[in-house]
């Protein structure tokens, strides 16, 4: 498989329902006819018809693909490593490639984690930061956080502004000459269908709870603002490597959005948003060159002198979400993987807006 299709977000939101066919694909539902006509299910048929008329099946493999999931959902399976066969080759590339993050990551800095008793994450980091963090931070603050857009062709100009930035980084190199790739390929995988930019660095809010948001030196401005509050730990006591706890954020402040909850989240602590990026992107590149990139795979690396165990979400070839589950490396899979992964499936296909997609405001 090599696409984890966003359009499947539930068979209820097609059935019975007439699909308008605009002229521009109906020469592409033509070409499916045989493959749709091999379904039987009736309600995966209607699915896979709406994510052809969205542009998200435009190959075979994109096909067995989307019907596989959606057999998968439909019989309450779980999309946990997809299916993939090269699991341990995969974490062994993967763990391969990245290690050298730790020591190319030139922007990273000393942040301190407090006791958490004066109601603070994080103590208060003396001196200039590298202006990476800025320049990360500045393109965060752009993206709506109401989970279900997609603000990536709005801000397509200010995308290409930060990866000018870091193009030249030490991590960003790595990344892409270790997995033979470019910065449109780091683009894509950050920036396209799932929403990877947007649900990890920036973060999002879904009614009162906060979804993604995994980049520690977004809570710390945001803290630092009055927006983001910790709650209380609930992992990683005195390390300073990395947070795991509750909390919450409101994006605007004193604005419309309401204050949301992240019940039990974190992220790593020190690193730059090159190393996230560079991390993702060899993860996915990783899976994509094994011939198979699943809808949600774990594996360990090191990004800031700690090896964690991670966990990553995929959408349509491209990341959705990535995180450090809440210990080090060797911890299971989490059980809820797959409604976690179905849940972010859901929000992504909300968010598409190109022609023919399924957008819901």
């Amino acid at each position: 498989m090599r696409r984890i299709l966003s359009a499947l977000i539930g068979f209820s939101l097609f059935v019975g329902t007439l699909v308008f066919v605009p002229t521009l694909y109906a020469g592409t539902l033509e070409q499916w006819s045989g493959r749709l006509e091999a379904v039987e299910d009736q309600e995966i048929r209607q699915t896979l018809q709406n994510s052809i008329i969205a542009g998200l099946i435009v190959s075979p493999a994109d096909f067995d693909t989307a019907l596989a999931c959606a057999n998968s959902r439909k019989n309450g399976g779980n999309p946990h490593n997809g299916g993939n066969t090269n699991g341990g080759s995969l974490n062994e590339t993967i763990a391969k490639l990245s290690a050298s993050i730790p020591q190319l990551d030139r922007d990273a800095v000393a942040a301190q984690k407090g006791d958490g008793m004066r109601g603070h994450l994080f103590e208060p980091i003396i001196g200039n930061l590298p202006p990476s963090f800025e320049a990360a931070y500045n393109l965060a603050i752009k993206f709506d956080p109401r989970s279900g857009t997609n603000d990536a062709p709005r801000l397509d100009k200010d995308i290409d502004a930060f990866l000018a930035v870091i193009a030249d980084d030490p991590v960003i190199k790595q990344a892409l000459s270790s997995t033979g790739t470019t910065i449109s390929d780091l683009k894509r995988n950050w920036f396209g269908p799932g929403l990877g930019f947007e649900h990890v660095i920036a973060g999002e809010i879904k009614g009162s709870e906060v979804s993604g948001y995994h980049w520690w030196y977004k809570f710390y401005r945001d803290e630092i603002a009055g927006n983001a509050k910790y709650i209380s730990t609930m992992g990683n006591v005195g390390d300073q490597h990395a947070y795991t706890g509750q909390f919450s954020w409101d994006p605007d402040g004193d604005g419309p959005l309401p204050r949301a909850v992240k019940h039990k989240g974190g992220f790593i602590i020190g690193n730059s948003v090159q190393a996230i990026l560079a991390l993702g992107h060899i993860a996915i590149e990783s899976a994509r060159k094994l011939g198979n990139i699943p809808g949600a795979f774990t594996f360990d690396a090191n990004v800031n002198g700690e090896t964690f165990t991670w966990q990553c979400y995929t959408i349509s070839g491209s990341i959705r979400s990535l995180y450090p589950m809440g210990g080090k490396a060797g911890l299971p899979a989490p059980a809820d993987a797959s409604r976690e992964y179905y849940e972010l499936e859901e929000d992504a296909a909300k968010a598409l807006n190109h022609a023919g997609s399924l957008t819901v405001h």
